[in-house]
């Protein structure tokens, strides 16, 4: 009894363990059980066919050796169909001529029944609802071992009542395994069908989140050409004034060109020449272009320490606009003045950029949703420029570290691969 306890919790073994081995491996979300990854997983149930025959849990006579070889039979011709049906006979039916024995024909016969049979009723089992599914494969192996067991009365008569109370318990073990077997393989479709079916509302959500920005971003300047146009058509202004309302709208239109430019950024980072650059003297650009903004808010800008020789290779173009956007969301955060420092370290395989402010801080919930889309720390802030940032650093392979704390100011720390460590790869 205890060996065949052993042999019966080997053989669960060898069926659960594929199933399982595809759910830790398989590509998450584009999963779907024996139609994704169909020759992986007709490999390993052929696998779990072999090691079940090599390893039976139960011999009643030479004629009758009992494995759970039909488990994996069955399920991979419900899932897999036709094809898959057809390879797995092919492999039990040759490892049963390798066991031999006069049981080997009724075996191969039963296998073939299988074979064909079953993927007859794959159409209906893939329509059934769960409770359905377990009815059909649990009647299923109970037809399949009645066969055995009227075919060993008509081959050798084998008297059918002695053994009865043998071929019920065998009917039980084998139909409630194949069963668990067909619950868990169906749990982990209906959890890749909630999978897929969040990732598409989170794809859908996006796009909408996205329309309804832009939309809502570029109304502004829209509308301000909309009026001085209108005034334009129905008023005579002088020179002077037409050139003011001209000089306004070329400005509105330049800012929903640059909002533009940042969404693409952002939706599909693209770079134009990648060059090797000098992160110093990059900073020290963006410091020119900043500081008018800086002195304007009543922040000091200051560089700290330098790195003479660091490069990295960077579209400079994209590489000021994230520097920019850190330094400018640090000014602004520094609602009554103070000191924004910028420091740049070279860490071997990496070039570290510091820039730390002394602003309004952010919580640890604030720091961990930065660069999400549309979350944004300013009150009417749209969380893009953030968005930027992350899109741009990412691009450059690095990435981006924030130390905050509330009241107390933040610290970016952007890692990005040094040129020379690059060049030597």
């Amino acid at each position: 009894m205890f060996e065949m306890m052993t042999g019966m919790i080997n053989n669960i073994f060898f069926i659960i363990f594929p199933i399982i081995l595809y759910q830790m491996f398989a590509a998450t979300g584009k999963r779907n059980f024996f139609v994704s990854h169909r020759v992986m997983l007709t490999i390993l149930f052929s696998i779990s066919i072999i090691l079940c025959m090599i390893f039976p849990y139960q011999f009643m006579t030479d004629d009758y050796i009992f494995d759970l070889r039909q488990v994996p039979m069955i399920v991979g011709a419900l899932y897999g169909g036709p094809l898959v049906s057809a390879v797995l006979f092919l492999v039990s039916a040759i490892g049963r001529v390798f066991i031999g024995g006069d049981g080997m024909y009724i075996a191969i016969l039963n296998q073939l029944l299988i074979a064909v049979g079953v993927p007859l009723l794959r159409p209906q089992y893939l329509r059934m609802k769960q409770l359905s599914k377990t009815l059909l494969v649990f009647g299923i192996t109970i037809v399949s071992l009645l066969f055995n067991l009227v075919a060993g009365y008509v081959f050798f008569g084998d008297p059918i009542h002695d053994l009865i109370g043998i071929w019920l318990i065998l009917m039980l073990n084998h139909g409630t395994i194949i069963v668990l077997t067909a619950l868990l393989i169906e749990h982990i479709q209906r959890q890749e069908y909630l999978l897929n079916s969040l990732v598409k509302h989170e794809k859908i959500e996006t796009v909408s989140h996205f329309a309804a920005s832009v939309a809502h971003e570029l109304r502004n300047p829209m509308q301000s050409i909309k009026g001085f146009v209108q005034l334009l058509q129905s008023h005579e202004y002088n020179r002077d004034k037409q050139v003011e309302f001209h000089d306004i709208i070329l400005k509105e239109l330049n800012d929903a060109e640059s909002l533009i430019d940042d969404y693409l950024v952002f939706a599909k980072p693209t770079y134009g020449q990648l060059e090797s650059v000098m992160v110093d003297e990059e900073i020290s650009q963006v410091i020119k272009v900043t500081k008018p903004y800086a002195s304007w808010q009543n922040v000091e800008l200051q560089l700290l320490h330098t790195c003479e020789k660091c490069r990295v290779v960077a579209d400079r173009q994209k590489f000021h606009q994230a520097l920019v956007n850190i330094i400018r969301n640090g000014i602004e955060a520094m609602t009554t003045g103070g000191t924004l420092s910028i420091g740049v370290s070279n860490m071997q395989s990496s070039i570290l950029i510091e820039i730390k402010d002394e602003g309004l801080g952010m919580t640890k919930e604030q720091v961990q949703r930065l660069g999400e889309p549309y979350f944004s720390t300013k009150t009417k802030g749209t969380g893009l420029g953030m968005m930027v940032v992350y899109s741009i650093i990412h691009q450059m392979n690095g990435t981006i570290e924030v130390d905050s704390e509330k009241g107390k100011g933040t610290i970016f720390k952007l890692y990005l691969p040094a040129a020379d460590s690059l060049e030597e790869g």
